[in-house]
């Protein structure tokens, strides 16, 4: 159990490209903690984010090697040289990966994500499809109930003409008419509240957009 909460820290040797995109990997990871990322230039496009991830930035190899205990150390420039130096001075205990092993690994990885992007742009567009469908009813079921509240309130309007008409027999006619215009507004009130969750819909819809442009 405890080697299954243990945080593995990794150093990252070449600034370029290939650092940078084992960086992007590691840097927020919650079980690896990059230790240092090490470059002679300190302009690289590496060492540049690793310093905005405040990230230690040697440009001293061995140096660093003996500074920082790490269990990896990555190998990202490609360099036969760079890996026997490696190899030469790395702490006991510590395991050096070379370039052709880090690419394999950024492979896989990169593979991983593609399919699992993948997978969620497909359920996120059926969830998104279903989002607009169902706004599509709620729109013709909002017309209908627009135009039910509008024929009750014309109804309650002529009964209570008709109650005034009648006078004192016209009350019971009153009653109804009062009723009538109650629900009137019940209704105005529920289309309203329909209304409200539709356009919430319509918003959702619309992040599920933005969500989906991003994973594609």
């Amino acid at each position: 159990m405890a080697n299954e909460d243990k945080v593995l820290s990794v150093g990252i040797v070449g600034g370029g490209r290939g650092g940078l995109e084992m960086l992007k990997i590691f840097a927020d990871s919650d079980k690896v903690r990059v230790a240092f990322l090490v470059d002679r230039d300190p302009q690289a496009i590496a060492v540049t984010s690793a310093k905005e991830r405040n990230i230690e930035t040697p440009d001293d190899l061995v140096a660093a090697m003996q500074q920082y205990r790490t269990d990896f150390i990555i190998e990202a420039t490609g360099s036969a040289k760079v890996l026997e130096l490696l190899r030469e001075n790395h702490r006991e205990g510590t395991e050096i990966l070379s370039s052709q092993a880090a690419l394999m690994f950024y492979t896989v990885v990169h593979e991983g994500r593609r399919k699992l992007n993948s997978d969620i742009f497909g359920k996120i567009s059926h969830i998104g499809e279903e989002i607009v469908g169902s706004t599509a009813s709620v729109k013709k079921a909002l017309a209908a109930i627009t135009q039910v509240a509008f024929n009750l309130e014309m109804l309650s309007i002529n009964a209570a003409i008709e109650a005034a008409r009648a006078g004192v027999h016209g009350r019971s006619f009153a009653v109804v008419a009062e009723e009538v215009k109650t629900t009137a507004g019940q209704a105005k009130s529920l289309l309203a509240s329909i209304e409200a969750v539709n356009n919430n819909n319509v918003v959702m819809s619309e992040e599920l957009e933005e969500l989906l442009n991003q994973l594609h």
